[in-house]
């Protein structure tokens, strides 16, 4: 082997060695945004749980707030009958 082939094998080698380096840099971001991602999946999660309680509460006072009113309408209609 010349100089030459020395020069080119020493060349593709240190370019592979920048890919490899590359590739594990990448590696580690990929590993780092993935813990990340589960981190905030279990927020969202908790989130959603609680959301749920809310949504549940709500609805049970919308529900009152109707069934209030409906009574209310009834004992009204039966007032307003009852006067006649």
């Amino acid at each position: 082997m010349t100089d030459d082939d020395f020069r080119r094998l020493e060349s593709k080698v240190d370019k592979l060695t920048d890919a490899v380096g590359k590739l594990i840099l990448f590696e580690e971001r990929q590993a780092t945004q993935g813990a990340r991602i589960g981190a905030v999946e279990a927020q969202i999660s908790v989130h959603d749980a609680a959301l749920y309680k809310i949504d549940r509460k709500i609805d049970q006072w919308i529900n009152r707030g109707v069934g209030v009113w409906a009574a209310a309408a009834v004992v009204f209609s039966l007032v307003q009958f009852w006067k006649r």
